[in-house]
């Protein structure tokens, strides 16, 4: 049988980790639809009561900004901090730390945040429907992974203490365990399994006028930091393509380097080099045309 604790007790323990000087970053799990922004709700409430520190749905964030705002605040005076032993739910952290933008300056920094901000005595909740979309740089300072599998149930896991360890989740492991078992609570990362409420009405429509006013902020950021790279990548293609113009298209007995050569120049797939000099139409459809 799993070990099954309360909000009120969960929160007691973490809590506990907080006055023990020590920071407590959860991430929560699951599909769509089946309560992750509530189990954050009712653990970040009951948190903060034991705490006595202020919350409410404004705690809540989708931008990254003001995530870090939150944490560290801006300059020299640290304007925007929130006080020690605040609580912060980021409600979407693939808005904030997606693995496919690891090179994005922001979320680089948001990593070195989240890495120094230990005497901050935060507690940090946010969810994401796949805990390993993130990036791990960033799961890697999570203490506890908490995956919804159905409304009303939420299974806790905690990075194994073990010096040996490539990967502190064992996800390889606890997949194969997990596939013959049919349920989390013999693996080596299980915590407890925590039973929680829905939200009441007032509860859910509060929540729905914070996200649709704060979610627009973030998808701004969003788009914005994607132009930013869509810029980059242009004019890296352009440069490569100026490049293999003056050092490339060896031809039979000729100088110049050719494509793989090119490639392996630059650590880069063949593949992908071709359709960097040759564009995406031109390189598939040439294929298709030597396949038919």
């Amino acid at each position: 049988m799993p070990r099954v604790e309360t909000i009120d007790e969960v929160a007691r323990f973490i809590v506990d980790l907080l006055r023990s000087d020590r920071d407590v970053t959860a991430a929560v799990g699951g599909m769509t639809g089946e309560g992750k922004s509530t189990f954050e709700w009712h653990l970040a409430v009951a948190v903060a009561r034991q705490l006595k520190a202020k919350f409410s749905m404004n705690n809540f964030t989708w931008s990254r900004r003001e995530l870090l705002r939150w944490i560290d605040g801006e300059g020299k005076e640290h304007k925007g901090r929130l006080p020690e032993y605040s609580v912060i739910v980021p409600d979407e952290l693939i808005f904030m730390f997606y693995k496919r933008r690891w090179f994005d300056d922001e979320q680089i920094e948001g990593v070195e945040t989240f890495n120094t901000c230990r005497d901050r005595h935060l507690f940090v909740i946010g969810s994401c429907p796949s805990f390993w979309s993130l990036d791990s740089a960033f799961t890697s300072r999570v203490r506890y992974y908490i995956y919804i599998p159905k409304r009303g149930v939420a299974w806790v896991f905690q990075q194994e203490n073990n010096p040996f360890v490539i990967n502190a989740w064992n996800a390889s492991l606890n997949m194969k365990w997990f596939r013959r078992q049919g349920n989390p609570y013999g693996l080596p990362n299980f915590v407890c399994e925590v039973l929680f409420r829905d939200w009441t009405p007032g509860e859910k429509a509060a929540y729905y006028e914070v996200r649709n006013r704060k979610r627009v902020t973030a998808k701004d950021e969003a788009h914005e930091g994607r132009d930013k790279h869509r810029d980059i990548k242009q004019q890296r293609d352009k440069a490569f393509r100026l490049a293999f113009k003056y050092c490339g298209h060896r031809k039979k007995g000729g100088e110049g380097m050719s494509i793989p050569e090119f490639a392996d120049y630059f650590n880069m797939s063949e593949e992908m080099m071709r359709v960097i000099l040759e564009g995406v139409s031109a390189r598939f459809g040439k294929k298709r045309e030597d396949e038919a």
